[in-house]
């Protein structure tokens, strides 16, 4: 289905925000108006956009490419997905450097190095726009873990740079998550929620495999104020599968303390 279709199944199944996916900017530029018009027309606001040019548009490292005009074209298309971002309402954009893998075309250190100095570039451009960059981590990637996404933060230094916490990401990285949810603390901008094995990113709904009441509660603990955004990937029926995650977190939420 369109994006406009996909918009209207979830203000149907009385969601209070969507969260969108750009593979292109390019491409998604062009159509940005209907889909701020869908939004309106439903009351919903936009929680995040996941800037994902990396993965689409190049076959190979991005933030960690030694080639700088890798690396500036990869920050012009953050910077313009940051513009659609404030047009449409959104205060989030994020990155995934799902492109650089392990194991890397350069030399770890040096690879390190890149990523920080364009995301340092990102989160400069963000603080202009007075937009959060929440930076996704998963463990094939240059960003594994809680550890060296706060590394990251930390060598970044930018109010406006934090982490996104994808539970099933977290899970095959065999995290605890009230643990990490504890560490990452005021860092935490965003979380994507889902359930796995905790042998690969399977995308289930959360409570499929998981309790996740701990993590709620975590949740609770550090005082963190945003979305819970259900990163699901329904092979069947997307509407059954999406309604088990939302039903099961509502329930948890209406008996915490």
């Amino acid at each position: 289905m369109s994006t406009e279709q996909a918009i209207d199944k979830i203000a149907a199944m009385k969601f209070d925000g969507v969260e969108i996916a750009v593979w292109n900017i390019e491409e998604f530029w062009p159509r940005r108006e209907a889909i701020k018009e869908k939004l309106q027309a439903h009351g919903l606001e936009l929680s995040n956009i996941g800037c994902n040019d990396n993965v689409y548009v190049w076959n190979g490292p991005v933030y960690t490419n030694p080639d700088v005009k890798v690396r500036d074209e990869m920050v012009r298309r953050f910077e313009k997905t940051l513009d659609v971002a404030a047009e449409l309402g959104c205060r989030s954009v994020s990155i995934w450097p799902g492109s650089d893998t392990i194991p890397f075309r350069t030399q770890y250190h040096k690879a390190w190095k890149l990523l920080v100095e364009t995301l340092a570039m990102c989160a400069r451009a963000a603080e202009e726009r007075d937009l959060q960059v929440p930076l996704e981590y998963k463990p094939e990637n240059i960003l594994s873990n809680a550890d060296s996404t706060l590394r990251a933060i930390e060598a970044v230094n930018s109010e406006n740079m934090g982490a996104l916490l994808d539970t099933g990401h977290a899970i095959v990285a065999r995290e605890h998550l009230p643990t990490v949810t504890e560490m990452l603390g005021n860092h935490l901008l965003h979380v994507h929620i889902d359930d796995n094995y905790a042998d690969w990113d399977r995308d289930l709904p959360p409570g499929y495999v998981h309790n996740f009441e701990p993590f709620l509660r975590a949740l609770k603990k550090v005082g963190y104020k945003g979305y819970l955004s259900l990163d699901v990937w329904p092979y069947e029926d997307a509407e059954k599968e999406i309604g088990f995650g939302k039903v099961y977190l509502e329930r948890l939420m209406a008996v915490l303390p």
